[in-house]
């Protein structure tokens, strides 16, 4: 009787416990969250759209989860938990890396059709009109994301903020050169005078010839590329073939202390020689 009565009491404590301690931890988490959502928000709300915005949120909040309980139900018992750490890891990674993608994406398509808008505005300024309904004009006749950013400069002009302060958050948001020398063009033109209209056309053509260099740089890389994937990718194959052929082949290097230090180091220097030869091979963005 005493024992049970004992055993009833510590469970209401526990009981207790739980209900006091449970809320604090919903509270705070509920409170995290939202912080996190407002960071995430605040950071990627002027670069992606509303639509992507919710996809990569809903996927950063699922994924982890999902893949931490794939490799639960399918991973063989033996590496069940080392799985399951990978699940999740590629569950908070993936997301995240979707995302670069995404900004990357759309700042590459921001470039491509800046000089569009360029030689939108170049082409209002010899018309008569003003820099803020240049602008203006482009937004109504370019597609996102260049129509969003600079809408986004429109409305801030309106809401009293000057222009050079926008076009400057402008430059943050998507830095290119091309933008860059727009900005200046205009800042200078503003306090010293100037033919925005004849400069716009001179940035429309060093512009054009950067790109033309860009791409014969990006065809010559290509050969570079390609040998990078088949130096990276040729240790892997022999090892593959190898051990298909001769299952016992690395059994001498696997058992052996020399030959795990051998390996190794074989492995540190492969993956040394893949980031050194990925690095060389790729084309830096400006």
């Amino acid at each position: 009787m005493v024992l049970i009565i004992m055993l009833f009491f510590i469970f209401a404590a526990m009981a207790a416990l739980v209900l006091a301690v449970v809320p604090i931890i919903v509270q705070r988490g509920g409170m995290a969250a939202q912080a996190n959502t407002a960071k995430f928000v605040a950071k990627y709300d002027a670069v992606l759209t509303e639509d992507q915005i919710k996809k990569t949120r809903r996927m950063m909040l699922l994924a982890p989860p999902i893949l931490g309980m794939l490799a639960f139900l399918f991973a063989p018992a033996d590496v069940r938990f080392g799985a399951i750490l990978l699940g999740l890891t590629l569950g908070f990674v993936i997301p995240r890396v979707r995302l670069s993608q995404l900004t990357i994406q759309r700042k590459r398509k921001f470039s491509d059709q800046l000089m569009d808008a360029l030689m939108i505005m170049s082409s209002s300024f010899r018309g008569g009109l003003s820099l803020v309904q240049a602008i203006e004009a482009v937004v109504d006749e370019m597609p996102d994301p260049i129509k969003q950013e600079f809408g986004i400069v429109l409305g801030e002009n309106k809401m009293g903020v000057p222009l050079d302060e926008s076009l400057n958050r402008l430059y943050k948001r998507v830095p290119s050169p091309a933008l860059q020398q727009m900005i200046t063009a205009i800042l200078l033109a503003r306090e010293t005078g100037g033919n925005l209209a004849l400069i716009f056309g001179r940035i429309i053509n060093s512009t054009r010839e950067r790109k033309k260099i860009e791409s014969s740089l990006q065809t010559l890389t290509v050969q570079g590329k390609i040998q990078a994937v088949v130096m990276t990718g040729l240790p892997v194959l022999f090892y593959l073939g190898v051990s298909a052929s001769n299952p016992h082949f690395f059994d001498v290097m696997k058992n052996s202390p020399d030959g795990k230090r051998m390996l190794s180091a074989c492995l540190v220097l492969w993956v040394l020689g893949a980031v050194s030869i990925w690095k060389i091979s790729a084309l830096k963005e400006v």
